[in-house]
């Protein structure tokens, strides 16, 4: 019986082991953009799935002049904290309320120019929803 009882906990924590480890090791999808971000409208990016409890990151590549700001939308509701940039840079969104719910729904990445900025401004890069 003692034998039987160290087996089965052997297997129970190798089984966490390699289950917390998948979860670890979970790499996010980068989905790729590029365009022109009108002064008064916003430049959307194509639906992707949200894949972890992870925050959302902007990896912006190229911005022409100006600043922008850059947030994830699930349809035409806000999910993350807005961040905002001038330069080449790595923005951090983190969700608002519980991003768990969101695992497995579409979302996208949505850029607007900034207050001040009265121009059309070309950018691009990489984001995941993670």
């Amino acid at each position: 019986m003692k034998r039987f009882k160290l087996f089965a906990s052997i297997v129970a924590i190798s089984l966490f082991t390699i289950g917390f480890g998948s979860f670890a090791n979970a790499t996010p999808t980068f989905h790729e953009y590029s365009g022109k971000v009108p002064r008064f409208h916003d430049l959307e990016t194509n639906d992707a799935i949200k894949e972890t409890t992870g925050s959302a990151y902007n990896l912006v590549t190229y911005i022409q002049r100006g600043k922008l700001v850059s947030w994830v939308e699930k349809g035409a509701r806000n999910v993350t904290t807005k961040g905002t940039y001038s330069e080449r840079t790595t923005i951090p969104m983190d969700y608002l309320g519980n991003a768990s719910s969101l695992i497995g729904e579409n979302v996208h990445l949505n850029i607007s120019t900034s207050p001040g900025t009265f121009e059309t401004v070309d950018t691009a890069g990489t984001w995941t929803p993670n």
